[in-house]
């Protein structure tokens, strides 16, 4: 019987007691306080004209001021002048004894001598007057004037300290009114639609803003300041849902990923697992930015690519502290096709850390800078992997282009460019007798010389020496005069030519008249003639030469120059029997 009564009321239905609603939405009272805002700031604008026009007054007070004093000054040189006029003809009257009467007895009047003596003294009484009268006016308007100069002087410096007062409260309110306003202009964009445009429009708009992100970000000159990242697409997609619904869409915003790994900042895997996924197969550009060991964090980010991620570019800047890190972040990126290294604040001495390049990066990359980065401890380092593979241009500053060894198996290579090497605290002792290794197997044909100082040209003479197959030679600055003096030399005696192949020359920023240029051509060309009597080492003459922003070099040496140009096509149309006309060579 309970049992049934405990069924019935398990199945009997819930009653719910229902309510009224009694709230109400309540508006916004934000655009209230915007206009109380916009109040505030109309407040502000009128008590900065007033305050502008206050300085403008006081500034015009004090330039009155100023005139007076000018005035009291020279007020108070001119009575000073006056005072010492009079004050030396009285010490003159004093010297000479005028104060004193001629009389010295009784004197006839009636005399002619007597009255003589009397008019006499009238005369010197008369001028002994006026000069104690000029005196004392000459004083009191002395201490006029100096009372006038100094009431001057302080008016001045209280007109002064209010043309100050006036410039910092005019200061204070104008920030006060940009703060306000830009705060103001910060609640409307909020509270402001976005424009209707289309979606085309907005990610030509993003992909601009992105652009600079691929940069390597610049080292801060003080070290207590901090490196200054960016991930632009990241603060778009935090503006609105609209904003960040066309951000997340576009895979080509996300490409360029910021690795950074300071003493202040350091990246969150979980972010960059973020970044690369959005890129969806897009060519990656992997900026990388280590001044310290970034540790086992590595391990956290090699799940972030797969097999559909390219990268298109790695651009890395390592501290000699961070130098062993480079290589195990490198192990987890996919190859690149270009790759850019530098060092930051790296001495170049053998106890530096070593930094060693991946296999996989050597062999994909077309084209590698490298700047400032000990690639090991000791010369040479191989940086080249067995063939088969790509580089097609190098660009590297000299100390670390000795410690490269190419041997011959690079055949892609094409133009290397040599840059100055950055200045260090000791030149290591290796450098000074460097050669570079295996330097006659460099298969490249185009080398670039940027500016070189005194100390590293000789090693630099060391190496273009040693190159057999390089046909374009460029050549820029303060390196162009003490280079061809070098060759020119070569060239006169009977040591084996210089860049052998070497048919064209291009000379930039040359500040001589030209003479050692002509004179190498010529003689290179004599020795071009002078190799197929003898058949021994087969010499190029120049066919080809170019000069840039020169306007000192002489246009008689140039036209001698290019003659020799032709010569050299001749030259080489008669030994090779083509009978053809040459290209003609530019100048």
């Amino acid at each position: 019987m309970e049992a049934n009564q405990g069924d019935e009321t398990a199945s009997a239905p819930l009653e719910v007691e229902v309510h009224p609603t009694n709230l109400h939405a309540e508006p916004s009272t934000i655009p209230d306080a915007i206009a109380e805002d916009e109040e505030l700031l109309k407040y502000l604008e009128t008590e900065f004209s007033k305050r502008e026009a206050r300085l403008l007054k006081a500034q015009q007070t004090l330039n009155e001021q100023q005139a007076t004093l000018q005035q009291a000054e020279t007020r108070q040189e001119t009575a000073h002048r006056l005072y010492t006029l009079s004050k030396n003809m009285m010490d003159q009257i004093k010297r000479e004894g005028q104060l004193k009467s001629s009389q010295k007895a009784p004197r006839d009047e009636s005399s002619r001598h007597g009255r003589s003596l009397s008019s006499m003294d009238q005369s010197r009484q008369a001028l002994v007057d006026r000069t104690i009268t000029t005196l004392r006016d000459a004083i009191s308007e002395l201490q006029a004037a100096t009372s006038d100069l100094t009431i001057a002087r302080r008016n001045v410096a209280t007109a002064d300290a209010f043309v100050k007062y006036s410039h910092r409260s005019l200061r204070a309110v104008g920030y006060l009114r940009s703060v306000t306003k830009g705060f103001i202009d910060d609640e409307y964009s909020a509270t402001r639609p976005t424009p209707q445009l289309p979606e085309t429009v907005w990610r030509m708009i993003f992909a601009s803003a992105v652009a600079d992100d691929s940069l390597l970000p610049l080292e801060p000159r003080d070290k207590h300041k901090e490196w200054s990242f960016r991930c632009t697409p990241l603060v778009l997609s935090h503006v609105s849902k609209e904003w960040r619904r066309i951000a997340t869409s576009t895979p080509g915003l996300w490409t360029n990923v910021q690795v950074v790994y300071t003493t202040e900042k350091s990246l969150r895997s979980a972010l960059f697992h973020r970044l690369v996924g959005l890129s969806t197969g897009s060519p990656l550009n992997i900026v990388v930015t280590l001044t310290t060991d970034i540790g086992n964090v590595v391990n956290q980010l090699t799940s972030a690519f797969t097999e559909d991620h390219r990268v298109q570019t790695i651009a890395c800047q390592v501290s000699d502290d961070a130098a062993p890190s480079l290589r195990s972040l490198l192990d987890v990126i996919p190859a690149s096709q270009n790759l850019y290294l530098r060092g930051l604040s790296i001495d170049a001495g053998p106890i530096s850390n070593t930094v060693k390049l991946p296999t996989k990066h050597v062999m994909s990359a077309t084209n590698i800078s490298v700047y400032n980065i000990l690639l090991e401890r000791q010369p040479p380092f191989f940086l080249v992997p067995p063939p088969p593979w790509h580089l097609h241009t190098l660009r590297i500053d000299l100390v670390s282009l000795f410690r490269i060894d190419i041997n011959g198996s690079a055949p892609s290579l094409q133009r290397i460019t040599i840059t100055h090497p950055p200045t260090y605290n000791q030149i290591p002792p290796w450098y000074e007798n460097a050669i570079g290794p295996n330097v006659e197997n460099v298969a490249a044909t185009e080398l670039i010389v940027h500016p070189m100082s005194r100390s590293h040209l000789i090693p630099l003479v060391k190496y273009l020496s040693r190159l057999k197959q390089v046909k374009y030679l460029e050549i820029c600055g303060g390196s162009v005069q003490p280079i061809l003096t070098m060759m020119k030399d070569n060239v006169e005696s009977d040591q084996p030519t210089w860049l052998p192949a070497l048919s064209e020359l291009v000379i930039s920023d040359y500040e001589q008249h030209g003479t050692e240029l002509g004179l190498y051509v010529a003689k290179r060309l004599t020795a071009a003639q002078e190799s197929l009597k003898t058949g021994t080492q087969r010499v190029q003459p120049l066919t080809r030469f170019v000069v840039n922003r020169s306007p000192n070099i002489s246009t008689d040496i140039v036209g001698l120059i290019e003659q020799h140009c032709k010569a050299g096509q001749e030259f080489n149309k008669v030994v090779t029997g083509d009978t053809e006309s040459v290209p003609p060579q530019s100048s």
